[in-house]
């Protein structure tokens, strides 16, 4: 068996941190990777550690793709006023991905006078100038943690604000709201401004306070499946994936609610009242409206169908047989076809 691949943020992050503690600074640095929550975070303190607030004439920024290589070469070549040296901000230009001449001479060429920072969330590490300034410099790559280190990052929070939580709390927390570290840290302040009065953060807490935004997407995701709208559904699925929501975590969430509704439709041709259906499905109250909405648009036997084929797609990926994506993509498609009412 292979090798677990490390997660290389928390190198990253111990070696920037000694590096803004120590006052021993790279010439160049490279931030990347798929977690916007640490690269702006690293960003903004790499930057407040090497620049004076309000002082221009040494801190440059250069953004956006029309920046050219040129305009680089000059900033840097600048000799800092009165200043030990100059701080060149390069962010999401695309230029790292030019097979560029004359970006590498810059690279290659960062005086002492100057600290370069390079802020791309897509680079190639093959390519010639990702191995110069990681020879030249440092690069530091952050990647979204796995639900564990979310869970010791959430309570390492909490705690700092004198707040008590358990696992179960916060993995509910993160099944919530996913694993954007930005959402996680704003629903974590949230929690505590709930719960001010007193320390513990219970699973209670968190399902009153956190939206959870990956069940909304769901929710409205069969709305459009209910109305034959593939398209719609499908980009719903994309920004279930942009909240970095694990597939087989959607999966489970599209059963669930075909589950619930078919529950839901049962008590009521039993004649059930309102508050026996929200207690025995699990739906908040508050919601249950949302619910009893959105289950006129099917028939029972087409939610058991539904649940069925969202079990079996489960199998596919669990067999290996299909990727967790594409079953997904074409659970959605086929759910979509088979909408229909009785």
């Amino acid at each position: 068996m292979a090798p677990k691949k490390e997660n290389p943020t928390v190198s990253s992050i111990n070696t920037l941190n000694d590096h803004i503690k120590s006052g021993n600074f790279s010439r160049i640095y490279l931030l990347t990777g798929t977690e916007g929550y640490f690269i702006s975070q690293y960003k903004a303190s790499l930057i407040e550690a090497l620049t004076t607030p309000g002082d221009t004439m040494n801190y440059n920024v250069f953004k956006g793709e029309k920046v050219r290589a040129e305009d680089i070469a000059s900033a840097i070549s600048t000799m800092p006023f009165f200043s030990d040296h100059r701080t060149v901000l390069v962010e999401g230009t695309g230029l790292l991905a030019k097979a560029s001449d004359t970006l590498l001479d810059v690279i290659n060429s960062v005086p002492e006078s100057t600290r370069l920072i390079f802020v791309e969330t897509e680079v190639d590490s093959r390519t010639k100038i990702y191995k110069a300034i990681a020879s030249a410099g440092t690069i530091a790559r952050f990647e979204t943690p796995d639900p564990s280190t979310l869970n010791v990052w959430v309570k390492r929070i909490l705690s700092s604000e004198g707040a008590q939580v358990d696992d179960e709390a916060v993995y509910s927390l993160i099944n919530a709201v996913g694993q954007d570290m930005n959402r996680l840290s704003n629903e974590a302040a949230k929690l505590r401004a709930y719960t001010i009065d007193r320390k513990r953060i219970t699973r209670e807490d968190v399902n009153i306070i956190c939206e959870s935004e990956a069940e909304n997407k769901v929710f409205a995701m069969l709305d459009a499946i209910s109305v034959h709208d593939s398209r719609k559904a499908l980009l719903l699925y994309s920004d279930l994936e942009m909240l970095k929501v694990p597939p087989m975590q959607t999966l489970a969430l599209i059963r669930k609610r075909y589950l619930q509704l078919a529950q839901i439709k049962m008590m009521q041709k039993d004649k059930e009242d309102n508050a026996a259906i929200a207690k025995m499905t699990g739906v908040h109250p508050f919601y249950l409206k949302d619910y009893l909405s959105q289950v006129k648009n099917f028939e029972l036997d087409q939610l058991i169908k539904s649940a069925e084929m969202c079990a079996d797609a489960d199998l596919d990926i669990k067999a290996g047989r299909t990727t967790d994506k594409n079953a997904l993509e074409t659970l959605i498609l086929h759910l979509s076809l088979s909408s229909d009412k009785s």
